[in-house]
């Protein structure tokens, strides 16, 4: 029996080089600039600034980081709009402002690695049950550190739903969706700048399993979910803009599902 890789194995080759290099390519010096560089994203103008994120000092990184493991229960237990901001920052914020960047006076480096640092990664935030913010669906606007709100309501169920019905989708305070804006790293990269966008989101999502256990929560990366739905539930046009991951965010439960 022809296994299923064997029998798509032509097909997923060829999505995956159409992001290579060519070396003759490189020789001749192509830069692959297909248009004016993407704007980083601003708020409507309705942005709820964060409160200023407290950082918490001598944290034994090793501890963390052989301690991580993925959360799917959670308690029912509101999380603080300081706990979030937070988070938010030690997670996917500007800690350097670097001068002369790609001809901007002032251009923002943030927590997690990014290739040409073009950040291409977006951050949404569906504000469950978070004391001191209504409930809704928020894009994290991290130049400014504050959340630009698109909806207002309960979605977490509709999240769930979006996410395969998974239980701890709807069950988290926070659900974190980080999706990139991979025109911005198509500007420098071409078609690759999709598989370098990739490489970002992973960053980020690995920095929001530290940043969570740091701050005392609990976090688990979703990857299966229906892409146009969860498109459409954040305005988002699924072409220059695609969700990679849903990260829901909470305290652990005594009887939490790791691994």
């Amino acid at each position: 029996m022809v296994s299923w890789l064997a029998k798509h194995y032509s097909s997923i080759i060829k999505l995956d080089r159409i992001t290579w290099l060519k070396r003759d390519y490189i020789e001749r010096g192509v830069v692959y600039r297909i248009e004016p560089m993407p704007g980083f994203r601003r708020g409507s103008g309705k942005e709820i600034a964060l409160p200023k994120p407290v950082i918490p000092r001598g944290v034994d990184a090793s501890e963390i980081l052989l301690t991580r493991r993925s959360i799917r229960s959670f308690k029912n237990k509101p999380v603080e709009l300081g706990v979030l901001s937070s988070l938010l920052h030690i997670a996917f914020g500007v800690t350097k402002w670097e001068e002369g960047v790609y001809g901007h006076d002032l251009y923002p480096l943030r927590a997690f690695p990014s290739a040409g640092a073009l950040q291409p990664v977006e951050i949404y935030v569906s504000a469950n049950n978070v004391a001191g913010l209504p409930q809704g669906i928020y894009r994290y606007i991290f130049i400014n550190h504050s959340l630009d709100p698109l909806k207002l309501g309960d979605y977490s169920k509709t999240l769930s739903e979006i996410a395969l019905d998974q239980d701890h989708v709807a069950e988290a305070p926070i659900d974190i969706i980080i999706t990139i804006f991979w025109a911005r790293s198509a500007w420098k990269y071409g078609s690759r700048g999709y598989k370098y966008s990739l490489l970002d989101a992973g960053f980020a999502g690995e920095n929001l399993y530290i940043a969570s256990k740091i701050l005392g929560l609990g976090t688990c990366a979703v990857g299966a979910f229906f892409e146009e739905e969860l498109c459409e539930l954040l305005g988002v046009d699924c072409v220059s803009e695609i969700p990679v991951l849903i990260m829901p965010v909470g305290y652990p439960s005594e009887e939490g599902w790791v691994f």
